[in-house]
């Protein structure tokens, strides 16, 4: 959340009680009037953003940036919703999505701190329901492990069993045990959005209160956090909300927000960048805010140790170093250590990015989902601060993007284009009509009525549309969520002629890589 694209984050990047009077007049200078500042290395920002924003279709922006202990840039660009009047301003609201997993770890902490748990606790000790499908992961587990995405599930892996589903919390950590892990216990990184809501249920048992109620009272409150909140319906009743975007049918449009109540300890916290400054604050402090101690520094220190390497994707573009923490991204940046997360989630994308020795902190949020001007802006900032240049990094995302669409259109055609020859249109309703099961996801009924085949997954409303014949056991389905977009489905048959399986992706390159096989049973 989740997402989503902390993997692509860490490319760029390396894609939870103040006096009010006092809060509130800091407010008033932080505001999005907030254009105007002393001259220096943000000059000329203002152009830069606005000329991002046209060149990537985002329809609203919102940054802020911090040094030193001071707010020295917090503004909004753009629209909150495309085709409406609203402006974005550094209060206006957005899913913060996996920016979250810091105040998750940073809770956990907490409880370590006040003596309630240990990092090194076994999972199993204080959720004794709690299986991945090797007994002994079961029993070695431990709390570090839930938050620095070394687990043995690969990155996104199983996230279906959540994303647009009706599970509770505990029913999507249930299902966990049936999914097949890539590597090996500890071997490797995989980015888990589901160990996180483990992560949040030690939270909840250890310290009796839910892992909502934790963070306002340890975390938001005590920051002066006021708009800051976790949950989707509490967001929608406030003023100067923005709407997600997406791409549906070649077009940007509004989506409604994504509900992530049974995973928000991965990624369930709604903010603006006029609460997020106070948090950048404490975390370039070391765990306080205008003089109070907030956090314990040992828990500030802790987070931000590099517990698991980031393999590298290309020797050219790596950094010399990228790893994660507990709920941080940390990497080497110009000779400087990094520390950064993102957050995705339908039709919105976010990168904080801190430079702790020099006290730089970074924001950016938006409002759209396919580009990649969201990663690279924070580093625009700290690039003039640092005193380096990066001009063509811009272009190199933006040809990249044009490059990759280019190759998906193409390979798109030819498929048609492959179908099409084959010119084998019919088929057999009756022999793929029928129940059929996965362990992790459920139940998933085909039905023919009138001619056409219908598709349900039951604990995925999103899940379910109709099945169109593509090319020999092969069909297709454009999912009831647009998000969701399109599906491909190999199915396989019997020696009767009938299908007894049959093959699913849901979107691999936004919501889940798992391919999830679905068996027969007619019951």
């Amino acid at each position: 959340m989740l997402r989503r694209l902390l993997a692509v984050t860490v490319l760029l990047a390396c894609g939870f009680g103040h006096d009010s009077s006092a809060r509130a007049g800091q407010e008033s200078s932080n505001s999005e009037a907030r254009s105007s500042h002393e001259p220096g290395p943000l000059d000329g920002l203002d152009r830069y953003i606005e000329a991002g924003l046209a060149r990537w279709q985002i329809p609203g922006l919102a940054i802020a940036v911090v040094k030193d202990d001071r707010v020295v840039y917090c503004r909004g660009f753009g629209v909150r919703e495309a085709g409406k009047p609203g402006k974005v301003t550094g209060r206006t609201m957005f899913a913060m999505a996996s920016q979250s997993k810091a105040f998750t770890a940073t809770a956990i902490g907490l409880l370590v701190d006040s003596g309630k748990l240990d990092w090194n606790d076994r999972a199993i000790d204080h959720l004794p329901w709690f299986r991945m499908r090797d007994p002994y992961v079961t029993r070695e587990l431990t709390v570090r492990d839930l938050l620095c995405h070394r687990c043995g599930l690969g990155t996104w892996q199983g996230d279906l069993v959540w994303y647009g589903s009706d599970r509770t919390s505990r029913e999507v950590l249930d299902c966990v045990r049936f999914l097949e892990p890539v590597s090996s216990f500890r071997s490797q990184y995989g980015y888990c959005n589901l160990m996180f809501v483990a992560a949040g249920e030690i939270l909840a048992e250890r310290s009796g209160a839910t892992w909502d109620e934790f963070l306002h009272r340890g975390l938001f409150a005590p920051m002066g956090m006021s708009r800051t909140n976790t949950k989707i319906q509490a967001m929608e009743q406030l003023d100067d909300v923005a709407r997600p975007h997406t791409i549906v049918d070649g077009k940007i449009i509004p989506i409604a927000y994504r509900e992530t109540k049974n995973t928000a300890p991965a990624g369930g916290i709604n903010s603006c960048v006029e609460d997020w400054t106070r948090w950048l604050r404490l975390q370039i402090n070391g765990g306080t805010l205008d003089g109070n101690r907030i956090v314990p520094e040992a828990i500030i220190r802790e987070t931000r140790t590099p517990q698991t390497i980031v393999p590298a994707q290309s020797e050219a573009d790596d950094p010399p170093f990228s790893t994660y923490g507990l709920g941080w991204a940390l990497r080497d940046y110009e000779g400087h250590r990094i520390v950064s997360h993102g957050g995705g989630l339908d039709g919105m994308l976010s990168l904080s990015v801190i430079v702790p020795v020099r006290k730089i902190g970074v924001v950016v949020l938006t409002n759209y989902d396919e580009q990649e001007f969201y990663g690279e802006l924070p580093f625009h900032v700290i690039d003039a601060y640092l005193g380096v240049h990066h001009d063509d990094r811009q272009d190199k995302l933006f040809r990249a993007r044009q490059e990759r669409e280019r190759r998906e259109r193409q390979a798109e055609e030819r498929q048609t284009e492959a179908d099409d020859a084959e010119g084998n249109s019919t088929v057999n309703l009756s022999a793929y009509a029928g129940v059929y099961q996965h362990p992790a996801l459920g139940r998933a009924t085909i039905t023919a009525k009138d001619g056409k085949l219908f598709l349900e997954i039951e604990r995925n409303p999103g899940l379910c549309g109709e099945l169109k014949h593509r090319r020999f056991q092969t069909l297709r389905i454009d999912w009831s969520d647009p998000y969701f977009r399109t599906s491909t489905i190999p199915f396989r048959l019997d020696e009767n002629g009938k299908a007894d399986e049959f093959r699913i992706k849901v979107r691999p390159d936004f919501v889940d890589p798992m391919e999830y096989r679905f068996t027969r049973t007619d019951q």
